[in-house]
């Protein structure tokens, strides 16, 4: 009995090696993402009624865009009192200008309505061109003095979603180089 015992337990760990050895390979190959989202799939496709999937997408959605909100309504993004509504409340321009930190030069204050249907495109605090997520964190940093957010971060995403949202209707204007 002993051995059988010793034998079972010794297959249970080396399955438990070999499951969590594939999750760590397929990491390994930047396959991760791709597991998830195949478990995330198979969550909303395969395991859910057809009938329920929209409301659960719109659900999502709403939620994020009401966190997304709420960061843009908040001081916590930055140190100094400020908020993104301190510049543009409900999205519009406050008219004026910004003083840019540690320069003595100021920059016109625009409107985020059909902003983020002109991006990604040139900033020059990046000599590049960015995204709104990137120009989102200039704005952070720059005129709220907090640290940038994490691009790929749940925040990130929902205060980008919720600046997109002001662009409803909007034409998209990439501009390209002529």
């Amino acid at each position: 009995m002993p051995r059988k015992r010793l034998l079972l337990v010794s297959i249970v760990v080396m399955a438990g090696f070999l499951i969590s050895g594939c999750s760590m390979m397929a990491k390994m190959m930047g396959m991760g993402d791709l597991m998830g989202a195949m478990q995330n799939m198979d969550k909303v496709m395969k395991d859910m009624p057809a009938g329920e999937r929209m409301a659960y997408m719109n659900k999502i959605q709403a939620e994020t865009l009401r966190q997304g909100e709420s960061l843009f309504k908040s001081a916590d993004l930055g140190k100094n009192g400020q908020n993104c509504s301190s510049c543009h409340p409900g999205g519009a321009t406050t008219g004026g200008e910004a003083q840019i930190p540690m320069r003595d030069y100021r920059v016109p204050i625009p409107t985020l309505v059909g902003a983020s249907a002109t991006f990604p495109k040139y900033k020059a605090p990046n000599d590049r061109v960015i995204t709104l997520q990137e120009m989102n964190n200039n704005c952070i940093k720059m005129f709220l003095g907090g640290k940038a957010l994490e691009l790929n971060s749940d925040e990130a995403i929902a205060l980008g979603m919720y600046i997109s949202s002001l662009s409803n209707g909007e034409s998209v204007n990439v501009q390209a180089a002529k």
